[in-house]
Parts: structure tokens; sequence; C-alpha cells
């Protein structure tokens, strides 16, 4: 049995860097700090072309949320696969060689690459995402992938914004037996859809990876508030957490939300049980883009050896603050945690 399956999407990541992203609104390109938005190829092209005159490209790397986990998940120790779509093309083979100690069997290469432009301000350190997905459905409930979803301890979902992409998560989570685990971080393009949108996989979810925009997004709520909007449906088709063993969901009374706060640390939430955990002071930030991602990744690594809460957190601070010392995945080739 392996430990952690991926499902979500495969881009391939192009990090900039400017002096303003004013400047890049001026242009016509309505990216915040610390948001993301999505769009066309064609957009994309007039972004890397305005960029490539305003900004400096920094680096490039493999990209997608379950992948970022699922790769430093691999990088740890865990053996790891991943269900998706790359682009058969140059930047789809990029990717999948980014994927360093990750079962990349499963990755159907077809179409066009999925694409994130990271722009990155420099002086705040802080960055704006546009990403164009994958030109093709997901097609993943052959056999093969049903058998190795059940041949997983946890299952690990990031956002899939095609128009099926859900719905085909859905299926895979409905597979699941009872002794499995299912954590998902929706991110904000899923976020922006609702909680209707997402109940299908939230009723399954036990682990709950969010930010507080997220969840205001979600819920139109935000705080406990927000938190205790979402919680009823975590899990809504699992009888109980019994027969996964883990010390977590003993603590917790059941499922959790862990919600990740940025330069604030993280708290983890349900109605037994609330905590929270500062951040660490991180002198200097490279690029803060997968920190949210190398969170998740430090908090399951401890949490399937039997951690407790305390740990789970500290060991998902500790990662995503390791993760801002370089570009893109740069950072797990000096991994020694």
């Amino acid at each position: 049995m392996i430990d952690f399956l991926g499902s979500g999407a495969l881009n391939i990541d192009l990090i900039y860097e400017v002096n303003s992203l004013e400047d890049v609104r001026s242009a016509g390109f309505d990216l915040y700090a610390g948001h993301e938005i999505s769009g066309d190829h064609k957009t994309a092209k007039a972004l890397m072309d305005f960029l490539h005159s305003h900004g400096v490209l920094m680096a490039k790397s493999g990209g997608g949320s379950s992948a970022n986990t699922v790769c430093a998940l691999g990088r740890l120790g865990h053996e790891v696969c991943f269900i998706g779509t790359a682009g058969e093309d140059e930047a789809g083979d990029f990717i999948l060689s980014s994927m360093r100690g990750v079962d990349s069997s499963l990755v159907k290469q077809v179409g066009r690459s999925g694409i994130c432009i990271i722009v990155i301000e420099k002086m705040a350190m802080d960055r704006a995402m546009f990403v164009v997905s994958h030109d093709r459905e997901m097609e993943f409930l052959s056999p093969v992938v049903l058998k190795r979803v059940l041949d997983t301890r946890v299952l690990h979902f990031s956002s899939l914004v095609q128009p099926h992409g859900i719905s085909i998560q859905k299926e895979l989570a409905d597979v699941l037996r009872e002794e499995q685990i299912l954590s998902f971080d929706p991110g904000e393009l899923y976020a922006a859809r609702g909680i209707e949108a997402l109940s299908d996989v939230l009723k399954r979810t036990d682990i709950l990876f969010i930010t507080e925009e997220e969840v205001r997004l979600m819920t139109g709520r935000t705080g406990n508030a927000g938190f205790d909007a979402i919680y009823p449906l975590l899990s809504e088709n699992r009888t109980n957490h019994d027969s996964s063993g883990l010390r977590l969901f003993q603590d917790m009374g059941g499922s959790a939300i862990v919600c990740k706060q940025g330069s604030k640390g993280a708290t983890i939430y349900s109605p037994n049980l609330s905590m929270t955990i500062p951040a660490e002071n991180v002198l200097k930030v490279v690029d803060n883009t997968g920190a949210g991602d190398a969170f998740n990744a430090g908090f399951l690594h401890v949490m399937l050896q039997g951690a407790s809460i305390h740990k789970c957190l500290m060991s998902g601070i500790r990662l995503a603050a390791l993760s801002m010392s370089d570009f893109g995945r740069g950072w797990l080739d000096r991994l020694n945690f």
C-alpha cells in the first residue's frame, strides 16, 4: 500500500518578479498579491509578453498544489503516486521530469499543458497567480486508477478547474474505504465556487486545508462562523474515524479544518478543539507561492506517523518556512527534515 496519492492540476510554473503589481494591473491584467485568477492561453501569452519587457523571469518549475505536496512527501521518504494529465508537449515533459520521487505512471500526456504565471512583487515579496488549466478533461476512472485509489492510505485533492473536475474527484472519493483518509485543499479557484459546489467532496473529507480568504469565499463568513458553516459537511459520508488508527482524529474528535494563516501561523479547528500555532520567522522570503502546499506536506508527513495535533501543526509550519527559501520546488533539493 502506498502512503499518498495526489489528484489535482499539473502546471508549468513561470515565476516572474516585477517592481509593482500596479504596473501589471495598469496594463489590463487584474492581478493582486495573495490572489489567484484563471484565464485562457491568449491572455496568458499577452501577460507573458508584458512581463518579458517589464519584469524578470526568475524560475521555471513544475507546479500544481497537490503535485507540490506529493513531491515534498516523496522527498520526505513516503511512497507517493499522482494521477492527472500533463500536456503532450515540451512543458508536459518538463512537468513530469520535475516530479522526482513520485510514481507518475498514471499521469496521461495529452493536449496542451496547464500554465501558472506567478508574479512576485519585489518589495512586498508576495505573489499573484494567473492560471490556465490543461485543455482536456480528466479521464481517471479506469480499473488501474481505481485499484491504485484503493491501495493508498491518504488521497490528497487540490483543484481541477476543468468543468467536470470536481465531479471526477467525487467519484474517486466515493470508492474510498472507511480506513482511508481524504485530505482536500480547494484553493481559491474552487473556494470561489461556493460551499454547495464542493459539498459532494467535502462530505468525504477528513482534513480540509484552507486559508482565511478561502473560508470567506466559500461561505460568505469569516473566522469561527465560517468554520462552523463548513464543519457539519465534513465526513458526512463517514460513520467514524476509529478505523484510521491515527491520533489526530482521536484528539480532534473527528474531522479537522486546518486554516493556514500566513504570517499569523495556522489554526486547527473542530467543535471539540481549536489550537493555533504561530508562524516561524523567515529572515529572507524568496518565493511564498508553494508555502501552503509545503505546509500540507509537513502536516500529513507526521500525521501518518501518529503525531499529536501540536506536532502536526509544527511540522507544517516548519516546512512552509523552509519552502520560502527558493523559487518553485528548488527548496526540495535542500530538504533535510
